[in-house]
């Protein structure tokens, strides 16, 4: 994946107050006071969209690693745009510890006329998903949260695995990338998307356990 840095000092100084939006920005986001094309670009080629336990699209993976977290109405325009393996660049917010941006614009490149997000992943409520599913394979990486914390895993073979995040902190090395794991819980198969909010986890079919959300 390459990075090219646009990042201003002033949008810099300004990004901790843009979580807490008044009212009227919330209503209009592209109203902000600031170009999100000053804020570095990310590219690289698509690996594959993730959808979330309700069967919603609100991300994509790189091949080269780094996910890109946006609101499920971006979804229809991105994934007509692109396609597996297709180049991409996205406008953003990348968390400290971890590789996951929060999507502001995008384009097929960082020279690309940015196509702009409406409304950003953080108005997005998260919503349960209604079926009954067993999801199994290969950890790939984990499913990581706009500010870089684990919440799950993404699947070599297809599909998702969330958690919360103290859930997956206290499941510690059995979500290790390489290692393989089985859930069940409720989500959404929809194609080749498939994800779900987990209930049971185990290593295999025989050793599910049903999960708790650890004390704080």
């Amino acid at each position: 994946m390459t990075r090219r840095n646009l990042l201003l000092a002033g949008p810099a100084l300004a990004l901790a107050s843009l979580l807490r939006l008044p009212a009227a920005a919330a209503r209009d986001p592209r109203g902000l006071w600031f170009d999100p094309m000053q804020l570095p670009s990310y590219s690289g080629r698509l690996d594959r969209w993730i959808s979330t336990p309700a069967g919603e699209v609100d991300r994509g993976l790189f091949r080269e690693g780094t996910q890109f977290v946006f609101p499920p109405t971006e979804a229809d325009a991105l994934m007509a745009a692109f396609t597996r393996g297709s180049s991409i660049a996205v406008w953003g917010i990348r968390a400290r510890s971890a590789p996951v941006v929060t999507m502001l614009a995008w384009g097929r490149s960082d020279s690309d006329t940015a196509s702009f997000v409406e409304r950003p992943a953080w108005f997005t409520d998260a919503r349960p998903g209604s079926q009954r599913l067993t999801l199994s394979g290969r950890i790939q990486a984990p499913l990581l949260t706009p500010q870089g914390e684990s919440m799950g895993v993404i699947l070599a073979e297809g599909g998702s695995i969330r958690l919360t995040v103290a859930q997956h902190k206290a499941l510690g090395g059995l979500l290790a990338v390489g290692e393989s794991v089985v859930a069940e819980g409720l989500g959404t198969r929809r194609g080749e998307l498939a994800a779900i909010d987990a209930q049971r986890l185990g290593k295999d079919q025989t050793s599910l356990e049903g999960l708790v959300e650890p004390p704080t």
